[in-house]
């Protein structure tokens, strides 16, 4: 059974910052940064629980060559992204809902 993939507002929202920040510091590095991210979101669909659970039913795996973590669970049949949460945050904050 195939996952669908739902990206909550949170997890939206850091992605924009960042691709936002890395533009600014060299062009293509925001692309770069996106294809990161997706080639994450591929290996959690192919690999669902091959992520350590972090908290209840969070998971967490690295967006590689970038300082993020992917924050996601799943639930039936979505795989649901929480947060790409910047590494250099204090930790609890990956639990928090933004306002």
């Amino acid at each position: 059974m195939a996952l669908s993939v739902i990206y909550r507002d949170e997890a939206t929202d850091d992605i924009t910052e960042a691709m936002r920040w890395y533009r600014d510091q060299k062009e293509g590095l925001d692309e770069h940064f996106l294809a990161a991210v997706l080639a994450c979101e591929a290996f959690v669909l192919q690999f669902p629980k091959g992520a350590p659970v972090v908290h209840k039913h969070h998971r967490q795996t690295p967006v590689k060559g970038f300082p993020y973590v992917m924050l996601f669970g799943v639930w039936h049949d979505e795989l649901v992204i929480y947060r790409i949460f910047h590494t250099s945050q204090h930790p609890k904050k990956k639990f928090r809902r933004k306002k």
